[in-house]
């Protein structure tokens, strides 16, 4: 029984180390927010931008001027027993301008 209790408690110590270590969502949508911002500002350098605008999960239409710019984050693997905030990158479908 001791064995047991004690195997339960490391493993939910362990649980709660990881889940420590992560951001919290607002946190990691923000980041999110600041990589897309950052990227379409490169990508249309004439415009400044207007909106972005959520489109579900992961996905953002991003407004700058005349153009509307499709942006992705793109999860990217974590090294083995690391922890901490998602690792992503962004995706940009091609410039769509008036």
């Amino acid at each position: 029984m001791f064995a047991r209790s004690a195997a339960l408690c490391l493993a939910l110590l362990l649980a709660a180390d990881q889940a420590a270590a992560a951001l919290a969502p607002n946190y990691q949508r923000a980041r999110e927010l600041n990589a897309v911002i950052n990227a379409v500002a490169v990508a249309v350098p004439k415009h400044p931008i207007d909106k972005v605008i959520s489109q579900g999960r992961d996905r953002y239409a991003v407004v700058a001027g005349t153009c509307t710019v499709i942006a992705r984050i793109v999860g990217l693997p974590s090294k083995p027993g690391m922890v901490g905030p998602r690792q992503f990158e962004v995706e940009l479908d091609k410039p769509d301008c008036d």
